[in-house]
């Protein structure tokens, strides 16, 4: 059962999730705060605070309770396109009767709930009775958070589909006289104009706070570590193969920190008023990516020097270079048994993955033992380390078209699949390791990627299969509930 506490302010009821702090913002305007938020995360995938953050931001056309609830409604959910609106309503039932009218028949009035199914790959969006929206309007809300679910990104995309609910609910002109005539001619106007302007605005300026201090706390890392960086510099050999190549990244370093001074300046002039618009986020955007490449170099020309060099914190240096590699072969098990689908498991590439595992793990750990004892050079040892990671990269390549074949039942879906794998593979990734910094353009597949496009590839295999790209409503088992809402995948 869900914890929840309740405080009173001026005679409201204010919900939250124990131990955290949930408020009621109120309002004279004609925009209203969110009345209440609950937040039943049962799948765990929520960033709470985040969320309540960005709810605190979202005004309605009317006084509107918000809830959201996750849930993992496993293999199930994946074929059943109720599974979720049911999962809303049993939820309701056992842990939320609040949720529900005086009957228990329809949703209660003023309510909306925003719920998602992970697994399942479901959204959904279910209204108290005077705060229901069109079926189409439903699925718009539904779409807006449907790009960061299939990143996997959950409390974005929950942020995204509440403001795109917020925007919709009630819209002034569906309550005018002459709102029904209007509302088929003006409802596209109104998504791209106001409603959506507030909704990207309010997210933009978020995550534009969120640049600026994170580009402001790595740039303060970078300057006061300077000398240091210098130092370091200075000490890494030259005759390494490594070291050389290093060694031409920190002249790129010291160019980059003026060019971090310039964007630093140009963040500090731009008023947080101004933070919702895109050309602020951009900017904003490039001054903490700077910021970040420069205390990631930094760090690494600092390890390149103690570990090259064999200095007396070499072991340190050396668990940093091997630690991302490391931590992908220890969990290619759990992703083989959770994230593979069912159909596949028994492929050879499946074996062929755990049996290289297996093997570069006890590898990885005789490698230790003989930089100690000296019996390998550490340019051979971070050559090794390379080695490994593109015969990881293979294996993880070899499996995903394998099982793009396997789950595919036709042509069109196997390319759907192996295209939305492949755009997961493509993104570039960065690490603060020496592999990675002395050799910038060297792409790698990590397993998080692989993990990652197969839940989107699987998504659009499903999506492909589905008879209808609309939401579906109903509920199983409901009885006589006909309360307002759908759900549709993502």
């Amino acid at each position: 059962m869900s914890n929840v506490h309740r405080a009173v302010v001026g005679g409201v009821a204010l919900l939250g999730v124990a131990g955290t702090s949930v408020g009621l913002w109120a309002t004279q305007s004609p925009e209203h705060a969110a009345s209440s938020l609950v937040v039943d995360d049962d799948a765990q995938v929520l960033d709470l605070p985040a969320l309540e953050a960005g709810v605190e931001g979202l005004r309605f056309h009317e006084p509107t309770d918000v809830a959201v609830f996750s849930t993992l409604g496993g293999e199930a959910a994946r074929t059943d396109d109720l599974a979720l609106n049911t999962a809303v309503l049993e939820h309701a039932r056992s842990e939320r009767t609040e949720w529900l009218s005086a009957d228990g028949q329809t949703w209660a009035d003023d309510l909306f709930i925003f719920a998602v199914d992970p697994e399942g790959r479901l959204v959904g969006t279910y209204f108290g009775e005077n705060r229901e929206v069109a079926q189409e309007e439903q699925l718009e809300i539904q779409d807006a958070a449907k790009d960061d679910f299939r990143a996997s990104d959950w409390t974005d995309g929950t942020l995204a589909g509440l403001e795109a609910g917020a925007a919709r609910i009630e819209q002034p002109f569906m309550r005018s006289a002459g709102g029904v005539v209007l509302a088929g001619l003006l409802s596209l106007l109104t998504a791209v104009g106001a409603g959506t302007w507030l909704g990207v605005g309010v997210h933009r300026a978020r995550v534009s706070r969120d640049m600026r201090a994170e580009g402001d706390r790595r740039m303060a890392s970078v300057v006061g570590e300077m000398d240091a960086t210098e130092l370091h510099a200075r000490l890494i050999p030259e005759d390494s193969r490594y070291g050389g190549r290093v060694l031409r990244r920190y002249d790129e370093f010291t160019r980059g920190v003026r060019e971090l001074t310039e964007l630093g300046n140009e963040a500090r002039a731009i008023p947080e008023s101004s933070y919702n618009r895109k050309q602020s986020q951009t900017r904003l955007t490039a001054y903490r990516d700077k910021a970040l490449e420069l205390d990631h170099l930094d760090d690494v020309i600092a390890d390149t020097a103690t570990f090259l060099g064999r200095d007396r914190a070499w072991a340190q240096a050396w668990t940093r270079q091997e630690a991302p590699l490391r931590e992908d072969l220890e969990q290619v098990g759990s992703v083989i048994e959770t994230d593979v689908p069912d159909e596949a498991r028994g492929l050879p590439q499946v074996a062929e993955l755990r049996e290289f595992a297996s093997g570069a793990l006890a590898r990885l750990d005789q490698l230790r033992g003989q930089l100690e004892a000296q019996e390998v050079s550490p340019d051979d040892a971070l050559d090794e380390l390379r080695t490994t990671r593109d015969g990881l990269s293979e294996r993880l390549d070899r499996l995903a078209g394998a099982v793009a074949e396997e789950v595919g039942k036709t042509p069109e879906e196997r390319v759907a699949m192996k295209k939305a794998m492949r755009e997961e593979r493509s993104h570039r990734r960065t690490e603060a390791t020496i592999l990675a910094a002395a050799y910038p353009s060297w792409g790698w597949y990590p397993l998080g990627a692989f993990q990652t496009g197969l839940h989107s590839g699987t998504a659009a295999v499903e999506q492909s299969r589905s008879s209808s790209s609309g939401a579906t409503s109903g509920y199983s088992g409901g009885g006589s509930f006909s309360g307002a809402g759908s759900s549709s995948r993502f």
